[in-house]
């Protein structure tokens, strides 16, 4: 059968592998993207994606972990190689940086299969480097929290956390950033190793235990919905640590959740310019946590022209690991995508994953379109009203 063995769909994922067996299934529990699209159907409420990525697991333990996993799961589980090795990246991508932030063509000629978008360069300075320099001071803080940048935004799009420092600061809000995070672990599950997921969300629990935060914010979808739905499934077996997990995991929201239910801006804090935008809703946003009408009302409220794209929550086909394993289905998903956001004639188009935009832009950098791409804090920092000192 050409789209499966026997079965089609998530289930049929699931079930070949428990009635056809697990060389029938191997291949084909690679296939999902866990954009949680099945599960939002289900009409018995079944957790799907979670129920794959287990047997892929159950694959990988028995049949051994494939070179790729081995490498990421190596470089993942110990968090100063994994930060060591992104510095030393921006070294050694100089030979082939471009003046626009993006890789120029000549990586491409060994992974000819995803020229269908440029990819981006990793940054001059990470996150956690400038926090040390900007870090603010808030006399009388409405709220303490803690941020989770998780890797793309703490070493290839930091300015998308500064502009939540900014903002944050002007809403009297007090920050911390425990240096002992790392990235949230999804990845290295994506490839099936359960047990270094484990040790990376054990890492991360701890860098936050100790905290006196009240929320912990994170402006990527994908980390939220990691850290706030899975850790409790990777770390159920962990006694000791179950009430700070319970307490961790109660704190994780999404950055236009916080913005637009916690601190309830409002159009006074914004100077509008009416700029056209629309979004994408990451799938670990709209379905992984359940967030549909937060974004487009901070656009709103911070005076642009919001116009809704067709099929604003279907995935544009990154999913991480997986626009790096099915390049080709990654591409098509894409192609739809940016069809589907140019249609709207609009300006910027805005999201909140730094792994969607690194997917939406560099589509638009290979269609020469004058659209840009950028994450909805950096949209309302932008327009923010300066505090008046």
């Amino acid at each position: 059968h050409k789209m499966g063995h026997v079965y089609i769909g998530a289930i049929g994922l699931i079930l070949t592998y428990f009635f056809h067996g697990e060389e029938n299934a191997k291949h084909l529990v690679q296939n999902c993207i866990n954009c949680e699209a099945c599960k939002d159907i289900c009409a018995g409420g079944i957790d799907l994606p979670r129920l794959i990525k287990e047997i892929h697991a159950r694959i990988q333990d028995k049949d051994g972990q494939p070179i790729p996993s081995l490498l990421l799961s190596k470089i993942m589980r110990n968090r100063k190689l994994f930060h060591t090795l992104l510095r030393t990246a921006k070294w050694a991508q100089k030979p082939v940086k471009g003046e626009d932030g993006f890789m120029r063509h000549l990586p491409m000629m060994f992974f000819k299969e995803h020229d269908f978008k440029a990819l981006p360069a990793i940054a001059e300075k990470p996150f956690r480097d400038i926090w040390l320099e900007i870090k603010p001071r808030v006399e009388k803080p409405k709220y303490r929290v803690g941020l989770f940048s998780g890797c793309v935004q703490d070493f290839v799009y930091p300015e998308q956390m500064v502009a939540a420092v900014e903002l944050f600061q002007d809403h009297d809000v007090a920050m911390v950033f425990p240096m002992e995070q790392s990235c949230c672990g999804l990845p290295v599950q994506m490839m099936g190793d359960k047990k270094v997921s484990r040790e990376v969300a054990l890492q991360n629990l701890k860098a936050f235990i100790g905290e006196e935060v009240d929320y912990i914010v994170t402006l990527c979808a994908s980390c939220a919905s990691h850290l706030k739905h899975t850790y409790p499934v990777l770390l159920e077996d962990n006694s000791k640590l179950a009430g700070q997990l319970s307490d961790f995991c109660e704190k994780v929201i999404d950055l236009s959740s916080f913005v637009h239910d916690v601190l309830k801006v409002t159009a006074e804090d914004f100077d509008g310019d009416g700029k056209k935008v629309t979004f994408h809703s990451p799938c670990h946003l709209c379905r992984g946590l359940g967030v549909h009408d937060a974004p487009g009302n901070l656009m709103r409220t911070a005076g642009m022209e919001y116009t809704e794209a067709a099929e604003s929550e279907v995935c544009c086909g990154f999913g991480g690991t997986y626009s790096a394993k099915f390049p080709e289905l990654s591409a098509q998903l894409l192609d739809n995508k940016l069809d589907n956001v140019e249609d709207t004639g609009a300006d910027l188009l805005l999201t909140d994953c730094p792994g969607c935009i690194m997917q939406l832009r560099g589509g638009l950098k290979k269609r020469d379109s004058a659209m840009e791409v950028k994450h909805t804090i950096e949209a309302l920092a932008e327009r923010r009203k300066q505090q008046k000192k």
